[in-house]
């Protein structure tokens, strides 16, 4: 049987259209009213048809793991009432002379850690977020690993955590 052929005539403005669209992907039609401007490209999403994967949540630089080869602190341990809001609160060691936190730094800020007090009881760590420069300066927020040295191992003594920002 031969191959059936067909040939579809357009005129030029219809065919110019119907080219932009099956370029860009997109298959809407002209709203009512004439107007022939395509819709803008679908981007794909990874999300199924309908739309109902949620997609995947971040990780919270707050709630963080500590550094490879250092142990985290009990969240009863350490006391972090004293940091300002949004400085990460994870304090960890490693071995028994080492306590280490996050600070919080970015383009024209740096973070340091300073050990203040050190009792019987509790060991004071203070994290200090400094401005180097007014600027120009980028946008991007990082929580580099601090560590301070203890004069005696850290035992079940308590964690105070306090910060300021310069």
């Amino acid at each position: 049987m031969p191959a059936l052929r067909v040939t579809v005539l357009f005129p030029s403005a219809l065919l110019g259209a119907a080219l932009l669209l099956a370029g860009c992907g997109g298959t809407s039609s002209p709203p009512p009213g004439g107007s022939s401007t395509p819709a803008p490209p679908t981007i794909a999403t990874g999300a199924p048809p309908g739309g109902t994967s949620t997609p995947p949540v971040p990780v919270d630089p707050l709630v963080a793991d500590p550094p490879d080869g250092t142990t985290a602190l009990p969240t009863s341990q350490v006391d972090s009432s004293g940091l300002p809001p949004g400085f990460p609160t994870l304090a960890w060691t490693r071995g028994p002379r080492t306590v280490g936190v996050y600070g919080r730094a970015g383009g024209c800020t740096q973070a340091t850690a300073q050990l203040v007090d050190q009792t019987p009881t509790a060991v004071t760590v203070r994290v200090v977020q400094t401005t180097t420069s007014t600027g120009p300066c980028t946008r991007e927020l990082r929580y580099p690993p601090l560590e301070v040295t203890l004069a005696a191992d850290l035992g079940q003594r308590r964690v105070v955590l306090t910060g300021e920002m310069h």
